[in-house]
């Protein structure tokens, strides 16, 4: 397994942003720098080959913060910590299919309720326990049979066994004990898939699962692609509940067209799949002993978005790059068909992580209409939010003593023709007051609404009935969510692509976020983006169409939305499209948009596209909506106020091990440097609502 590394900070200066680089110390064998906690213990048990503290184990069950150390308790060494994963000797247990008992030995009085996650067959390859302790004695033991074990390094530095906890745990032995059930496969064959565009006929990337009779897939061979997973390179991933998949068994892995592997003989299922515009392919194949199964794949497209104008892109991927050409990492985006990958360098107030090898125009990679574009997350923190930047010249990171002054970098972004957002939905690690701050001053371009199956457009909503213009924006936040691509923003671009081109439509708001259904949409002729100006009680006709791929969902209706407020629904009635013609009447100035859902409704696992809005200006009036002003610019007022007389909690950061004691350093100083911005935005929510008053008098 790779050993822990050491990261070397050096900082420079570029114009007026100081701007810190990471980089790995010589000698280590890891694919960039580690945006994880990872430490190496010295503590092996029998049949463990290493021992991790960990923030992520990739097996389950969350993120966690604490730091793992060793402690002597009751005249044993045991180890500490909230997430302590383990990597079994391979020489006792690899690639199995077989119950596998674990024994874990711990101290009471130091373990609070914990879960055990391990590589399992099946299924999504994440087996799972929650376990209580038992009080009263100074150590104390529980047994646990692991259901169909594998072991093949599944987990974070290749662990196959992680335990968690929130509140801590000590561990002071580990024992794992094979049944010896797994059966050696009686003989073997070959499988090889040929993936193609089935109207073009061109070899294609994909994702591909194999799945013998009982769930299991046997290990990609190197003609997988090599995914970078954080430092990890892996072949196999596994999907969440929110990616559409046709089978119960969720192991997946990426083929640039071509694939071969040898296998047990048997009767398997085969899923293909490229993104949300085609249709899956479903099927099984025989493989006969000795012999070489060929299965051609042609993929057949469900609609041709890019033929309509339509290119989809990913705001908010993070994979590292050693070189401008990364094959593995093209073929990966291009095997889910996003044809704009954003590659964000994630930064903190102590570094950066996910680098990027070159910027603007010279940062690009291009094939067959698939590109990958240098950005990044940064500045981030836990107290006012992360923030997204695209299309840079440059990158912009600044140091700590300038950390929380985020609209240095949104200024300069812009300056450098940069698309600038909160990440997030605005909503984790406090993001709506940090896009309270920066709103006002019109250096937000975006906020990225459509995240982990979840879609709230109540802070989105808000700002558009404040008068702001801000644009919807999708992004999977591989590896820490999603596999990229399974949400979206499609830009419709007038001409040949281009990534310039994809810009400027995103920018222009000629686009709308999806994690399956396809929108069209006209008011009076007008686009999305678009501003219409119109004569008081003018009818905008507004014509709308959805569609759905229904092989990832079933179509449920299509809805039109009027400062917020849903005014007409076409219901799908089984249909995989459906229409909406309705007439508006412009009364005053508003900002219209469509959305559309499919039948899977649940929290954190919904079927929904939503587009940018329309803006309808009646008499040069902002498009506010007057009789909600009030309210919601009380809100971010408070919101505001938040800002300055909430502490900093260092620990909620989700890289305290680098950030913790410059958050609490730090803040305090740029606090009162933010002061005077506060007031500033503050004096202009004031004069919006001054403003509606003012219109509403005789």
């Amino acid at each position: 397994m790779k050993p822990a590394f050491r990261c070397v900070l050096t900082t420079c200066v570029l114009g007026s942003a100081v701007v810190t680089l990471m980089t790995t110390a010589p000698g280590v064998r890891a694919h960039g720098t580690e945006a994880r906690y990872v430490v190496e213990v010295d503590w092996t048990p029998a049949r463990i080959a290493h021992t991790y503290g960990l923030s992520y184990s990739e097996l389950g069950p969350g993120a966690y913060r604490n730091a793992i150390e060793t402690r002597t308790v009751g005249g044993r060494e045991c180890v500490v910590g909230g997430l302590i994963g383990f990597d079994v000797d391979d020489d006792h247990a690899f690639d199995i299919d077989e119950p596998v008992t674990l024994t874990l030995t711990y101290a009471p009085a130091l373990t609070t309720p914990f879960t055990v996650v391990w590589d399992q067959n099946g299924g999504n390859g994440r087996g799972r326990i929650e376990v209580r302790p038992e009080a009263g004695e100074t150590l104390r033991t529980v047994t646990l049979t692991l259901d169909r074990a594998r072991l093949a390094g599944h987990g974070t530095r290749g662990i196959d066994i992680a335990v968690g906890s929130r509140d801590g745990l000590c561990i002071c032995d580990i024992a794992v004990v094979r049944s010896g059930a797994t059966a050696a496969p009686a003989a073997f064959g070959r499988v090889r898939l040929e993936v193609t565009d089935a109207a073009s006929g061109r070899s294609v990337p994909a994702r591909v699962g194999l799945y013998d009779s009982t769930g299991r897939m046997p290990l990609p061979s190197d003609d997988a692609i090599l995914v970078h997973r954080y430092t990890d390179e892996v072949r196999r991933l596994s999907t969440t509940p929110r990616t559409f998949w046709p089978s119960p068994h969720r192991q997946v892995f990426y083929v640039s067209g071509s694939y071969e592997a040898r296998v047990p003989a048997g009767t398997y299922e085969v899923v293909v799949s490229r993104g949300i515009e085609y249709r899956f392919h479903h099927g099984e194949v025989e493989i006969r002993p000795d012999e070489t199964s060929i299965v051609p794949v042609a993929l057949e497209r469900y609609v041709d978005q890019p033929a309509r104008g339509w290119y989809s892109g990913d705001a908010h991927i993070h994979i590292q790059r050693d070189a401008v050409r990364d094959d593995n990492t093209w073929a990966q985006v291009a095997a889910e068909d996003v044809h704009v990958a954003n590659l964000l360098q994630m930064g903190n107030m102590a570094g950066t992580h996910f680098g990027q090898p070159a910027w603007g125009a010279a940062g690009r990679y291009e094939r067959d209409g698939h590109v990958l574009v240098s950005g990044q997350e940064d500045p981030r923190t836990v107290h006012r939010g992360h923030t997204i930047h695209h299309n840079l010249q440059r990158p912009l990171h600044l140091g700590p003593e300038s950390y929380f002054l985020y609209h240095r970098v949104f200024e300069e972004a812009r300056r450098q023709g940069g698309v600038s957002g909160y990440a997030h939905q605005a909503e984790l690690f406090n993001g709506r007051r940090g896009i309270a701050l920066d709103v006002p001053f019109g250096i937000v371009d975006f906020v990225e609404i459509l995240q982990q199956g979840r879609l709230p457009t109540d802070l989105w909503y808000g700002f558009l009935n404040l008068g702001y213009k801000l644009l919807p924006a999708a992004g999977s936040d591989f590896p820490y969510m999603d596999l990229p691509g399974v949400v979206r923003s499609y830009a419709q671009i007038d001409g040949p692509f281009s990534v310039d081109a994809w810009f400027d439509a995103f920018r222009a708001g000629r686009l709308y976020v999806t994690n399956g259904p396809l929108l069209e949409v006209t008011a009076n002729g007008g686009t999305l983006g678009d501003e219409l100006h119109v004569e008081p009680g003018a009818p905008v006709e507004v014509v709308a169409e959805a569609s759905l791929n229904p092989d990832l969902d079933r179509l449920d209706r299509l809805e039109l939305v009027v400062h917020g407020e849903v005014v007409a629904t076409a219901p799908a009635d089984g249909r995989d499209r459906v229409r909406l013609r309705t007439t508006v009447t412009a009364d005053r100035s508003l900002w219209l948009a469509v959305r559309a859902f499919g039948e899977r409704q649940e929290p954190g696992n919904l079927t929904v596209a939503h587009s940018a809005p329309i803006f309808v200006i009646v008499e040069g009036r902002p498009f506010y909506r007057d009789e909600r002003v009030p309210e919601l610019v009380a809100l971010q007022r408070t919101r505001l106020r938040e800002l300055l007389t909430e502490a900093v909690d260092p620990n909620r950061d989700l890289e305290p091990w680098e950030t913790r004691s410059l958050l609490s350093e730090m803040w305090p100083g740029q606090r009162r440097l933010l002061e005077p911005r506060i007031e500033e935005a503050d004096a202009r929510y004031r004069a919006v609502l001054a403003a509606v008053g003012e219109a509403g008098r005789p």
